[in-house]
């Protein structure tokens, strides 16, 4: 049976809570001032005009991707009006990309392998460990996030040419369905760094959180994503007229209009 977007969102945005993509994003905690508002409004305004990582090509790639797994409908816009591929495009410039708190000093072993294999001399009759395709363990490969992606959308966009006749990014929303799905099933045979299944893992995340976070990283452009699914942001009920204990005894639902870190970090922490 298949499910709507909004109740794809709902699950996606759990799974984007519950597991740990390759190299976790750190949020980091920004000081109550006007002046650091305006510069991380800066900063995100900066970014939607100009990339720092993405080539022409990948930022079609990447688009494409995030408006085939988060589109647009009658409940509102999805994640290329967000702003999605600016978030990606700001992590791969960032500590994300250039894996700044991930162990890299190898060996480089890929998990679940079933035959026996040799490392630093010494050999395993069962293989290596299993690791979930969104464990952090599973990452194995001698090279940053910034390769990992441009690898993955290199092979991404062979795959498409070579599966359905054209770059993914002017595929039909169903062809492209159908090569995201592919991946997710290691059905391509070209993509030796990353494999396709923790390539597709990895771009959902990211579509996913850069749908989700707030806009001082670059996604979730006026706050689309807050206002389907309700969240309040930084908004405690302030800007409505209402104190904590007024909304502890509250006799009927409010929503509280979504405020970004920019927006409470303007009005002086209130």
């Amino acid at each position: 049976m298949p499910i709507s977007r909004r109740e794809f969102i709902k699950i996606g945005a759990a799974a984007a809570v519950g597991v740990g993509v390759a190299s976790a994003i750190e949020i980091p905690i920004l000081e109550n001032s006007n002046s650091k508002a305006s510069q991380a409004q800066s900063q995100v305004t900066q970014g939607q005009q100009g990339f720092l990582t993405l080539n022409g090509t990948e930022q079609n790639i990447v688009e494409a991707v995030a408006e085939t797994m988060i589109p647009t409908d009658s409940n509102g816009p999805g994640a290329k009006e967000a702003g999605v591929v600016y978030f990606i495009d700001k992590q791969l410039a960032g500590d994300y990309g250039n894996n700044a708190r991930m162990y890299m000093q190898g060996p480089f072993i890929q998990p679940n392998q079933t035959s026996s294999i040799t490392v630093n001399g010494v050999t395993y009759s069962q293989g290596s460990a299993p690791a979930r395709i969104t464990a952090g363990t599973g990452y194995q490969y001698p090279i940053n996030l910034r390769e990992f992606w441009r690898n993955g959308l290199s092979f991404l966009d062979s795959y498409a040419k070579s599966a359905y006749g054209n770059p993914f990014a002017v595929l039909t929303n169903d062809q492209r369905t159908s090569v995201l799905t592919d991946l997710w099933n290691n059905k391509p045979t070209n993509f030796t760094g990353p494999n396709p299944k923790e390539f597709f893992s990895e771009m959902h995340n990211l579509v996913m959180e850069g749908f989700f976070s707030d806009p001082i990283y670059g996604g979730n452009i006026g706050l689309v994503s807050w206002k389907l699914n309700g969240f309040n942001g930084t908004n405690g009920g302030a800007p409505e007229g209402y104190t904590p204990m007024q909304e502890m005894v509250l006799d009927h639902p409010v929503r509280l209009a979504p405020k970004s870190l920019a927006d409470i970090q303007k009005s002086g922490g209130v």
